[in-house]
């Protein structure tokens, strides 16, 4: 959007992208020259790529990629081969419920929208694929908390200050832990305005192959309309499309697929 670009960060992006355009690689000379750069703009920042192991060096000294974009590319490879699985539930839970329905991973200490099936309503929530919240906020991330190794959950509620969103957000670490209780007991959970204004959403869990909780698919929605008791007439559903994607990504010919990349 125009006014919101962070001029340094242009200049790396387009680093990058020469890198990814330059089967050879590309020697800090042609980078200067190619975007015209200053030698000590274009050295600083293939340096700092460089020690970030996004760019790495040929025997000629040239600039290529480096090791760490090959591993984006993997763990996106697997999120696109995950979002082709998790598709046909989102689209029948939104079928059901008329709301947009999402799936989100964990990165970090934050969810990510990775995919989602938008509600037919001319008033409805959609979300920005690739949009992040922290797991304080909201129904998606109290179920993260909810399965998350006790240590690791204990670093996060505690590491920083928990940062209210809305005016509902639920900051107090006492209520937090009540909230991540009931999702363990219930197996899903229910928030109103927490992340969003006037915006309601039911969650629940996704597991891997070993147990873990791989991601969450959530329905959202405006809360006059996803009010408590729809949302309590929905969690069957949510509970059963969560549970059969679970079963599905436990079969045998799968996790040879990911083990091996495909």
């Amino acid at each position: 959007m125009p006014g919101t670009q962070i001029k340094v960060f242009d200049k790396i992006v387009q680093v990058i992208e020469l890198l990814a355009t330059s089967p050879q690689g590309a020697t800090l000379k042609k980078t200067q020259q190619l975007l015209g750069f200053n030698k000590a703009t274009a050295f600083r920042i293939l340096r700092t790529l460089e020690s970030h192991d996004v760019a790495a060096r040929t025997r000629d000294g040239a600039f290529v990629l480096g090791n760490r974009v090959l591993r984006w590319e993997n763990s996106h490879r697997k999120h696109l081969d995950l979002s082709e699985q998790v598709r046909p539930h989102l689209e029948r839970l939104r079928d059901l419920t008329s709301e947009t329905v999402i799936f989100s991973i964990v990165t970090g200490d934050r969810t990510v929208v990775v995919d989602q099936a938008t509600s037919p309503h001319a008033t409805s929530t959609r979300m920005y694929i690739g949009s992040s919240a922290p797991l304080h906020a909201g129904s998606t991330g109290r179920v993260v908390l909810a399965y998350l190794d006790p240590q690791r959950r204990k670093k996060i509620l505690t590491a920083t200050r928990l940062k209210r969103l809305t005016e509902r957000t639920i900051t107090d670490k006492k209520r937090i832990e009540r909230e991540w209780k009931k999702c363990l007991a219930r197996g899903f959970a229910f928030s109103v305005g927490e992340r969003l204004p006037n915006t309601s959403s039911l969650a629940a869990p996704v597991f891997g192959p070993d147990g873990e909780a791989l991601g969450v698919i959530s329905v959202i929605g405006p809360s006059d309309r996803l009010v408590q008791s729809r949302c309590k007439s929905a969690a069957p559903a949510l509970l059963k499309e969560t549970r059969l994607l679970t079963e599905s990504l436990k079969r045998p010919e799968l996790i040879v697929k990911r083990a091996v990349g495909i």
